[in-house]
């Protein structure tokens, strides 16, 4: 009676690649946001696109990364710190391709140095360590990081319909000025918001009464639209 012959053990090195593979596989799918659930529950003021959760009524941006652990380090501890900086980096790249993309108003985008400015406040929302020293990382940025300085108050306007804008345009004292940012909210304003009436005009502009000061306080806030409706 013969024996069947054994077969070959495999090797370390191809038992630490498919460690490797599927930890990659495992890191990935927690990064990858559910897009159906997100956009459900957000409604049309939530937006899920190439990783980047888009939320209007908050005025944020939000995107995870994920990186697997680098095997060769002799420990879990001093794999992570390697992982971190490179799912961070991951959500960074996202955050970078959504906001070079923005909508502010009228075709305009956001140029590179507010790009950057945004993203260096960009914050830790979220992190999750993964066993075997890979992490994933989610990163959050709000509109209006891109501006140099804020008021400390808000303006809030009320407009019957208007498109999705980051930094509308809006006429005030005859004059145009770029808002610093908006969020919106869809529905009639409360009336302890004293909310500025807002129409939109044949451009695409908020028409707003006041003075040249609701347009400087304008530039440097960021803005609380109330819309009926959203227009697309």
């Amino acid at each position: 009676m013969t024996s069947r012959p054994s077969l070959p053990r495999p090797s370390s090195g191809s038992s630490l690649s498919r460690t490797a593979a599927v930890a990659a596989l495992l890191i990935a799918a927690l990064a990858v946001p559910v897009v159906a659930a997100e956009r459900e529950a957000g409604g049309e003021l939530k937006t899920t696109r190439e990783g980047v959760t888009i939320d209007w009524s908050a005025g944020t941006l939000s995107a995870s990364g994920g990186a697997a652990a680098d095997l060769r380090m002799p420990s879990v501890d001093l794999a992570r710190p390697g992982a971190d900086r490179r799912a961070r980096a991951a959500a960074l790249a996202k955050l970078r391709a959504a906001l070079e993309t923005l909508p502010l108003g009228g075709g305009r985008k956001l140029d590179a140095s507010r790009i950057d400015r945004a993203l260096a406040r960009a914050k830790v929302a979220d992190v999750q360590y993964q066993s075997n020293g890979g992490a994933v990382v989610r990163l959050e940025l709000s509109f209006g990081d891109w501006l140099e300085e804020t008021s400390p108050s808000s303006v809030t306007l009320s407009a019957a319909a208007a498109h999705l804008g980051a930094a509308p345009t809006a006429r005030v004292a005859g004059r145009d000025v770029t808002v610093g940012a908006a969020t919106y909210k869809v529905g009639a304003a409360p009336a302890d918001a004293h909310a500025r009436p807002a129409k939109v005009d044949h451009a695409g502009r908020l028409t707003v009464e006041g003075d040249a000061a609701l347009a400087d306080k304008l530039a440097r806030s960021v803005a609380v639209i109330y819309v009926g409706k959203v227009l697309r």
